[in-house]
């Protein structure tokens, strides 16, 4: 029995197109009545053996159906999980929170499409999405952390993601000092102009 029913993915945009097309699908294989419940599972005093040489029984038949189902709704969360983290930005977000929601759409996007893969493959995949995990993480940083990512990123050998957030977490502390020494010195040059002012020192008397 096919174990691809449609062609057309369910992305979760396009739901009447690919409703109509397995609804064909399933009506060209005689299994409609599966969903529109016309065809039910016979009663368990029902004599099996009248079913011997038969097609399959409806719990086969029904099992086939759930798992297309099944492969369809995967195929539509993978594909919105792929739009969110192309989408996720750090935004206004602390390196901590963007690091946090960043790693959870991932871990949550990598579990679903590792779900069947060999285990003599895995890791293979896994160190591919180590590396373009990482490479999407400090591309989408906010402008004022170029100078670090640039830095991260043309090294030798590039650091892991969680070497590359500990470093991050200090460009960040760094951000936030200076941002409040700059503050503190053009509030104290505020204070001194004003204060001056109010002396009325003249032009010859004062630098302001």
């Amino acid at each position: 029995m096919d174990s691809a029913p449609v062609c057309v993915k369910f992305t979760g945009t396009n739901y009447s197109t690919w409703a109509f097309q397995f609804e064909l699908f399933l009506k060209g294989k005689d299994l409609w009545g599966h969903i529109d419940g016309t065809d039910v599972e016979k009663p368990s005093t029902f004599d099996k053996s009248q079913d011997v040489g038969s097609s399959p029984s409806w719990v086969v038949l029904d099992a086939h159906i759930m798992s297309w189902l099944l492969g369809s709704d995967n195929d539509a969360h993978r594909f919105q999980l792929e739009h969110a983290i192309a989408m996720f930005q750090h935004g206004s977000l602390s390196i901590q929170d963007y690091y946090s929601a960043f790693l959870t759409l991932w871990h949550e996007y990598a579990d679903l499409v590792t779900m069947d893969v060999p285990i003599a493959a895995l890791s293979t995949i896994q160190t591919i999405h180590a590396t373009i995990r990482r490479d999407q993480f400090l591309m989408k940083l906010r402008p004022e952390y170029e100078s670090i990512r640039s830095s991260l990123l043309n090294r030798s050998h590039v650091p892991s993601l969680d070497i590359c957030f500990g470093e991050l977490l200090r460009e960040e502390q760094r951000l936030s000092t200076q941002a409040i020494l700059e503050q503190s010195h053009g509030s104290s040059e505020t204070s001194t102009v004003a204060y001056c002012h109010g002396l009325s020192c003249s032009l010859n008397s004062c630098d302001t």
